[in-house]
């Protein structure tokens, strides 16, 4: 997964406590019954909340309630946070500075792999897109980057990972 290189321009990451790993439920849906998909903690507070994908969205009613800007995903395999205020995805990195998270890349590498092992090519066809994410404007997007002289090398490297990519 790509990991930018530039430190993270969130103001709030000061706020961040020491909140321990977070509970195995949303504390709002299960004394109800309540379903949720996936779960985020307040990196404030450390109240567990449902994400936006579930019914009733209680890590967002959380920071409308609160104030509470930062929530950090508890899902096996995710590592990034998100800043309600600043709308900006964050990760620690190696040597524990927050660092940007470019999503916009990571999601179209997924969706790019999947349309290759699923028979697709490159370059991919104008207006090109899977699940209606716009890997056309995606694989422009990071074109444009390297031609400009703005990508970052380990992305690059990554797309030139892809079969078939070639600038």
């Amino acid at each position: 997964m790509y990991r930018a290189p530039v430190d993270a321009s969130c103001t709030h990451l000061d706020l961040i406590a020491d909140v321990g790993p977070g509970a195995s439920a949303c504390e709002s849906c299960a004394p109800v019954g309540g379903t949720w998909v996936n779960l985020r903690q307040c990196l404030i507070c450390g109240r567990t909340g449902c994400c936006d994908s579930s019914p009733n969205r209680h890590a967002t009613a959380h920071f409308t309630e609160t104030g509470h800007p930062l929530m950090r995903s508890l899902e096996p395999g995710h590592d990034w946070s998100w800043c309600f205020v600043c709308k900006e995805s964050v990760r620690r990195d190696d040597a524990g500075q927050w660092q940007i998270v470019d999503s916009f890349f990571d999601a179209g590498m997924w969706f790019a792999r999947r349309l290759l092992e699923d028979g697709g090519s490159l370059p991919f066809e104008p207006g090109a897109s899977v699940d209606g994410f716009p890997l056309a404007v995606w694989e422009t997007t990071y074109r444009a980057r390297h031609r400009d002289g703005t990508i970052d090398r380990d992305q690059a490297a990554e797309l030139e990972g892809l079969p078939g990519w070639r600038w």
